[in-house]
């Protein structure tokens, strides 16, 4: 039997909040911000409504803390990338940029509560009509951010908004791919292939370098496309403001 000792209160309590994270993360992925009943969350953690006000006040609060237990990997994202601007400044690729970001996904989907995350996050990011989308976009920013930055060092002469274009298609492709994954066997009409993780990294990182170069290559001359990034004194700044 278990023992109830000092710290008993506290692991309960955890105990408690996780499940209501479990539960609100599943409920504003499947039904969004506004779809979603506080009261259903509390039915599916097994507490009361009471209690669930108790820890988390408000839906918003509920859904910012919802974001809050999956920072870790939001911030990754952001520092994995300036690591890389900085250890090959002026040699880094688009394929490093994408790599990067697909394997930090990837590593996600695979954690308890990470796909249903990620569904979230795509159900809920770019849908004006979700009430929670600007609480969700003020966290999820910052990577984003520094995705772009790094594009522009790619490619000097292409414009903010190209660039912003590029990693929305690189987002969106990859959070579809992520969260409906599992139809690709049902259209394939076949088993897993023996690596199956692997192959879809690996492939997925073609299509997407395919594509940002097919949408940027325009701003450069035909004999830049696939070169390293230039180093100039903008490129530098954008390493330390987002270092900052």
């Amino acid at each position: 039997m278990e023992s109830r000792g000092s710290g008993w209160p506290i692991k309960k309590h955890m105990q408690r909040k996780n499940a209501i994270l479990n539960a609100a993360n599943h409920h504003f992925a499947h039904h969004g911000f506004r779809g979603a009943s506080l009261r259903d969350i509390a039915r599916d953690a097994q507490v009361s409504l009471t209690l669930l006000n108790h820890h988390f006040g408000s839906k918003f609060q509920l859904l910012s803390a919802v974001i809050d237990a999956h920072r870790a990997m939001l911030d990754e994202r952001a520092s994995a990338l300036i690591a890389l601007m900085r250890a090959r400044p002026g040699r880094f690729t688009v394929r490093d940029l994408v790599q990067v970001w697909i394997r930090i996904a990837f590593e996600a989907a695979a954690q308890p509560e990470g796909e249903q995350f990620l569904r979230l996050m795509a159900r809920v990011l770019d849908d004006s009509s979700e009430e929670g989308a600007q609480v969700v976009r003020e966290k999820l920013d910052d990577a984003a951010l520094v995705f772009i930055d790094a594009l522009q060092q790619c490619y000097p002469g292409a414009t903010r908004y190209a660039a912003a274009s590029a990693y929305l298609y690189v987002s969106a492709s990859l959070l579809k791919f992520l969260v409906g994954s599992k139809r690709v066997f049902r259209l394939a009409q076949a088993g897993a292939p023996a690596d199956p993780r692997g192959e879809d990294q690996a492939r997925l990182t073609r299509f997407l370098v395919a594509g940002i170069e097919a949408a940027l290559q325009t701003h450069v001359g035909a004999n830049d496309v696939g070169r390293a990034p230039r180093v100039d004194a903008m490129s530098a700044e954008a390493v330390k403001r987002n270092s900052d």
